[in-house]
């Protein structure tokens, strides 16, 4: 790994110590044929050689390397040799040793590729992110310090890549799975700040790809994650605080004149914040549900969706995809100078969304009222749906559907921004799915059983 780190190191601008070089010095020297061949790493080990399960793959790479040290200025031919000590690597899986070693040396040798095209060549950022992924998967259970650095390299390999290819969903997604990888490393304090950045990259993956049904199930998995891991918190929290107050009850038992513990004001607030935070993980279990529930709709046939929504289907507001307050504009005073703008629950399906009667538990909460308005939006009606950010609309989250009945669109502000966000990915999802004629795994899903 000590060449890994010296690239590492470099590509910070610091030498091997860890102390700033100078820009001369940080500019890779380019490599000769004759420092190739005194390279050892830069050459396929003989014993993969022999291998019949990989012989093929590995005599493709040795005349890849030949080929590189015969022309160390040809980009092609340096890249090219990345890419096969890469698909070596992939079929060694039993191997682990020697993974590492070709992994090692594919990220050597496409930062040599990288300096060739002068650093601007997405496909060698996103393969020399992949590799760095691969190798911290291989040292995290020994060397987690290590894992950290190979994926905070491969984060930034992947901003670099998507920085000049700006439109590569696949990236977007690799690099929300490297954040994820992340915050398993970092303590609890810090994981929610990797969570937001890792389900930003998702979104934008599906935003580029509406159909990109692994991205759309790596989002629900990372939330269910994050729902556990609050509920969780939550349980701790309550064992703690039934813990102190069972200690504060013995110490005091033989107190004369000793006060009350808490007051009815302090229980109810207690109480309040506790019905949030239940509140809160609900709806990140429901938000997660919709993600794997879309997934499934996109591909019903993967074993692994279906079972994951086995799971998490009785999470789901049913027989709605998602469900919640909205403020929408009073249909009596749309269009006028004094619109009126009130909340409504809503609720969306493969039909589309409307104003429906809230949850009893939520019945007379948010200035909701008693009946359902007569406001809805037909999904085959929907031609676009985005976040805004408009300062003459109500406080909260926006957003905007496009409606083709409508040219102009309507508004409607969610409570927060991760809220906004979810309704309009539901929205767009399931406009894809109906545009493709694929609503049959989403009726499916939403099938109460």
């Amino acid at each position: 790994m000590a060449e890994l780190k010296a690239a590492m190191a470099a590509l910070a601008g610091k030498n091997a110590a860890g102390t700033p070089m100078s820009e001369a010095a940080t500019t890779p020297k380019p490599l000769t044929p004759s420092a190739l061949s005194a390279h050892p790493s830069w050459f396929v080990p003989p014993h993969l050689l022999r291998l019949p399960a990989v012989r093929t793959a590995a005599f493709a790479a040795h005349d890849c390397s030949r080929a590189a040290c015969a022309n160390p200025q040809d980009f092609d031919c340096v890249y090219r040799y990345g890419l096969t000590l890469q698909e070596l690597a992939g079929r060694l899986g039993s191997q682990p040793a020697d993974q590492l070693a070709l992994l090692n040396q594919a990220a050597e040798v496409y930062l040599e590729a990288s300096r060739l095209a002068g650093d601007r060549h997405a496909a060698v950022l996103y393969n020399w992110a992949v590799a760095l992924t691969d190798i911290a998967r291989l040292v995290q259970a020994q060397e987690p310090e290590e894992a950290y650095e190979c994926l905070t390299a491969a984060a930034n390999k992947y901003a670099q890549s998507l920085a000049v290819q700006s439109d590569n969903p696949q990236a977007c997604n690799n690099w929300g799975l490297c954040l994820q990888s992340l915050s398993s490393l970092r303590p609890p304090a810090e994981r929610p700040a990797y969570l937001h950045h890792s389900l930003s990259k998702f979104r934008r993956a599906i935003r580029l790809r509406p159909d990109f049904d692994r991205a759309c199930y790596n989002m629900g998995t990372v939330l269910y994650a994050h729902a556990c891991a609050l509920q969780e918190a939550l349980l701790a929290s309550q064992e703690q605080a039934e813990a102190a107050q069972l200690t504060a009850v013995a110490s005091g038992s033989g107190r004369q004149g000793s006060l009350p513990l808490s007051s009815p004001t302090a229980g109810a607030r207690g109480g309040g914040q506790q019905l949030a935070a239940e509140r809160a993980i609900q709806s990140t279990f429901a938000h997660a549900a919709q993600y794997i529930s879309l997934a499934y709709a996109m591909q019903p046939g993967k074993q692994v969706y279906a079972d994951s929504l086995s799971a998490v289907q009785r999470l789901l507001p049913l027989p709605w995809l998602r469900s919640g307050p909205l403020l929408a504009v009073h249909p009596q005073t749309a269009g006028t100078l004094g619109e009126q703008w009130v909340s409504c629950w809503f609720a969306l399906d493969h039909n589309g969304l409307q104003a429906v009667r809230p949850p009893t538990a939520f019945a007379g909460q948010h200035g909701l009222p008693s009946a359902p308005l007569p406001i809805g939006y037909e999904l085959g009606d929907v031609a676009d749906a985005r976040r805004v950010n408009d300062p003459s609309l109500p406080a909260g989250a926006p957003f905007w559907l496009g409606l083709q009945s409508k040219p102009r669109g309507v508004y409607l502000v969610a409570a927060d921004e991760d809220d906004a966000e979810g309704w309009v990915d539901a929205i767009l999802l399931l406009s894809h799915l109906r545009r493709s004629g694929r609503l049959g795994g989403i009726k499916a899903a939403l099938a109460v059983r």
